[in-house]
Order: structure tokens, then sequence, then C-alpha cells
């Protein structure tokens, strides 16, 4: 079953955040890098997805191609799962939601799985529970017996705006980027105790992206090196990918309008490129730490994120 809900502007969620055993009273803030790749298969970059853990609770954004693979790699038990955000519905970005709801059922507990994303998100969670159909109703009904909320999708469709809130504890904000024709598309910022990534998706450069980014511990920003854009003699230039999206050089100029303390690159195109490219890039623009995403790193936000610890 898919729960409708509404999250947008004016909207805000009050909810109780469980605390899995992993979680303690450790109230500190930490992204882990699960996916860095784009929609071409990798043996080393798993689609685009992260993970922003707030005191060992997990809330994922995005779902790209081998999530579960990374969670499990990761060490994030899936009962700490609490809520997915989707940034947009191109295919790279929910290729590994299917599996993620499933694992998270099955190996997590009995909550719905909790979803937001842009319109068209139902229409998603209905696809995934009519794929698993069959599977849903043998493994509650026949042989593990598992519990049936599990098995719900609680889809919510959102707006630029708070989209959660927990009090005391996180708070997701949802602000829209430019990745058109791609539309809507939004990014997430998450505050908690003092701290905040801002994850970007994808987007071109947006003043909008600036003015949600600022001031932000980490973020978390998609990136190309070598990207053809020439025109043509008409002035005109056929189509690429990197018409709607950014480059390393653009991502560090936005983490220097924004004001931000660690710029992040992920979503690398091409994934095969040295880090030195995209670093090199990036670094033209901006003169803070540039960290060059990879697969299953860790980075913390301590309480003075001038010097984090990368794991």
């Amino acid at each position: 079953m898919v729960r409708r809900s509404w999250a947008g502007t004016g909207w805000i969620l009050l909810l109780a955040l469980l605390s899995p055993a992993w979680a303690g009273q450790d109230p500190a803030m930490e992204l882990v890098l699960l996916g860095t790749g784009y929609p071409y298969p990798s043996a080393d970059r798993a689609g685009p997805s992260c993970a922003v853990v707030v005191g060992g609770v997990a809330f994922i954004v995005d779902a790209g191609r081998g999530i579960g693979m990374r969670i499990a790699a990761a060490g994030i038990p899936w009962s700490a799962i609490r809520s997915v955000f989707i940034t947009h519905l191109h295919s790279d970005h929910i290729d590994g939601l299917p599996d993620l709801f499933h694992s998270c059922w099955q190996f997590g507990g009995g909550r719905p799985f909790e979803l937001y994303g842009p319109e068209g998100i139902r229409g998603v969670a209905e696809g995934i529970l009519k794929f698993y159909e069959a599977d849903i109703r043998i493994r509650r009904d026949l042989t593990e017996k598992l519990p049936a909320e599990g098995a719900e999708i609680d889809a919510r469709a959102i707006g630029e705006g708070v989209v959660y809130s927990a009090p005391d504890r996180v708070r997701v904000t949802a602000f829209a980027v430019n990745h058109r024709p791609v539309e809507p598309a939004f990014g997430y910022r998450f505050d908690a105790g003092g701290r905040s990534i801002v994850i970007t998706g994808d987007t071109r450069p947006d003043p909008n992206l600036d003015r949600f980014a600022r001031g932000a511990d980490i973020l978390v920003h998609e990136a190309y090196v070598n990207g053809d854009t020439a025109s043509r003699q008409d002035g005109s230039h056929s189509w690429t990918i990197y018409d709607y999206h950014s480059s390393a050089a653009e991502a560090g100029a936005a983490a220097r309008k924004a004001n931000v303390k660690i710029l992040v690159l992920t979503h690398l195109i091409p994934g095969n490129a040295p880090e030195k490219y995209f670093l090199d890039e990036a670094k033209r623009n901006f003169s803070g730490r540039v960290i060059v995403g990879r697969d299953l790193l860790r980075i913390p936000v301590p309480d003075s994120a001038d010097s984090p610890a990368v794991q």
C-alpha cells in the first residue's frame, strides 16, 4: 500500500526519531558517500547516493545503482534508516530504490518506508509495490510473516521548504535547483545541532542553490570535467549531458558564493577521470577544502568543520 502525504512550504512534519542501538546518545553528524558515479555502470563507483547520519539515525539522499551493497559495506544497520529523500526522478538516482525499500522491510523492522521526492514519487512507489507484489504476499503471509506495515511506502510529494523536522534533532529543507528540462528537481539541506550539510542533486549554477547553501559546513555538489559545450558555427550546439550539470569549476564557484567550509564533489563525470582534474578545477574558484568523493568515504562534521577527519 502507498500512503499518500504532501510535504511542502508551510508544512512541518514533527516526527519522533527512533533510537537504534548503535546510536547511543551521540548527536554527531556525519556524511557517508554511498555512490559517487553517474549513469554509466562502474565497478568502482555506485550510482548517486549518500547518507546523512545524525546521532546514529541515517537519512538517505538518492538511491542509485548498488546502494544496498554500499549500505552494507558502510556498516549502516537497516534499522537505522529513517527516511529517504529523492532529488529527481532520473533513473540513475532511483535505480537502487526497490532494493532499498525491500531490504529495509526484510532486515530493518516493521515501519512503513518513508519516502520524499518530487511530484511523481507516488507513481514510483506504486510501481515498486507492484514489482514486489508476489514476493510481499509470500514473505508477509506465508513464510517469514514479516510485518505488514513494513511493506507499505509512505510516499510524500514535496515542494520547496521544510519537509522534515524532529524537534531539537534534525531539520530537512528542500529547495529547487536548475536541472531543466527535468522539473521539478530539488536539493536538500540538513541542519542539526548547529551543523549543516547541503546536497545539491543534479543542477546547473543557480542562485537559489547559493541561497540555501549559505554558510553550510559541507556542500555536496555534482561535478564534471572536460565537458564539450563548443558551439556550432550558427551559434547553436547539440545537446549533451553537460547542458544540465555543473563543472567542477562551477561547483567551486558555488561553494565560494555560499561561503561553505568544505566542498565535496560527487556524481563525477567521467567517473574514471583522475581526481586531480576535479580538484584543480574546483580550486580555481574556491580556496576552502575540496574533497573529491569516493564510494564509502565518511566525513564527520565536528563542532568546528575547519579540520574534519576523513575516513
